[in-house]
């Protein structure tokens, strides 16, 4: 929960860092958004492919800690260039600390990667819950965005004096180069030749459709279509984050009884249905209703997908992160894409695309069975 504390203070916090610095909002985008991203999208993949190699443990605390001192920076920033910089260098130490956390529980015991990873994502959307809450809840007290930073810095501390008490596995706690081992970019661009492990990443880079994307457009087709006001459309997100809530406590206890192949296809295919009856929706109350249980299943799709990457490379999950940023320009895009489409052909047009991922998941575990 602290990284989602950590990126809603400056989201939470925008219009006053906007007045605070005089800004204009392209330059408030660019300065929170745009400049610590393509940083981090960077920087992030040569961090990930080193913790293959070198104790996994610097990287997490040392990410913790460095989120804490970007934090207190930002808290303290004269000027819109230096949150700037703080921010950017909080983003890189974000994938350093949580990404790599989740890598190390996944590399920790591989047979149980996709528990690791429900529970992983369980967590993380009960925090993209509570986070902007507790932060909007401070900013109504009188908190302002710098005091929000300080906290958010306490926190981080913290918790980065507890994980640097923590043991990790021993196969990370050795240090140095292993002589038999290839170079890292060589040993990056071998893992990179899997073809099972490419499609899985094509995959991961799919769940963003029914997730981020999805909140944007549904909101928009319910005020469009059906006429609904700030009430309904809040509504609508609601039903998805607690249907995805809901869903993801279930898939934990499923995998127990089924195997992670099963539930995926499973999933994709509920999930395709339940979306196409909710995007066929004639009434605000039904449209409400049919959201949440088309959460409950395309939530499960990230953690599923992301514990088959997993399973390409035991033990070298860093390789699996970094190869993930390959299909980053593919988040980029897809919104700017859907959002012509929108333009153009309408909502309902741009929403019913979305449906190539239930479907495209479905498709990719069934042929990847061969392969694997």
């Amino acid at each position: 929960m602290l990284d989602e504390l950590a990126s809603g203070a400056p989201t939470i916090g925008s219009p006053d860092i906007e007045r605070a610095f005089a800004l204009k909002h392209a330059t408030v985008t660019l300065t929170i958004f745009v400049v610590p991203a393509i940083v981090g999208f960077v920087v992030e993949p040569v961090v990930f492919i080193a913790s293959d190699r070198y104790p996994r443990k610097w990287f997490v605390v040392g990410g913790l800690g460095a989120m804490a001192a970007a934090s207190f920076v930002s808290a303290l920033a004269p000027d819109a260039a230096t949150l700037s910089v703080a921010i950017a260098v909080w983003y890189i130490a974000t994938g350093s600390a949580a990404s790599l956390s989740q890598a190390t529980l996944v590399d920790r015991d591989p047979a149980r990667s996709a528990r690791t990873m429900t529970r992983w994502t369980l967590f993380a959307a009960i925090g993209d819950l509570v986070a902007p809450l507790a932060l909007g809840g401070l900013a109504a007290l009188g908190f302002s965005w710098r005091a929000n930073f300080v906290l958010v810095g306490s926190a981080l501390a913290v918790w980065c004096a507890a994980v640097s008490a923590c043991r990790f596995p021993d196969k990370h706690a050795a240090g140095g180069d292993e002589p038999e081992q290839p170079p890292l970019w060589r040993a990056f661009v071998e893992a990179m030749r899997d073809r099972v492990l490419i499609l899985w990443l094509l995959g991961l880079a799919l769940c963003d459709l029914l997730d981020e994307i999805l909140v944007v457009f549904a909101s928009l087709h319910v005020r469009i279509e059906l006429g609904a006001g700030p009430g309904w459309q809040s509504a609508i997100i609601a039903g998805l984050v607690v249907g995805g809530i809901a869903g993801l406590a279930l898939l934990d206890r499923l995998l127990t009884k089924y195997s992670d192949r099963t539930l995926l296809i499973a999933c994709s295919l509920a999930c395709a249905g339940t979306y196409v009856a909710w995007l066929a929706a004639p009434s605000l109350l039904l449209s409400v209703l049919l959201i949440i249980p088309v959460g409950a299943t395309s939530a499960t799709f990230y953690p599923l997908a992301a514990a088959r990457a997993y399973a390409r490379c035991p033990g070298r999950s860093g390789v699996v992160l970094a190869g993930n940023h390959l299909f980053t320009p593919i988040g980029l895009a897809l919104p700017w894409l859907l959002g012509v489409v929108a333009d153009r052909a309408g909502t309902v047009v741009a929403l019913a695309l979305l449906i190539v991922q239930p479907l495209g998941l479905a498709v990719l575990a069934r042929a990847s069975r061969r392969d694997e």
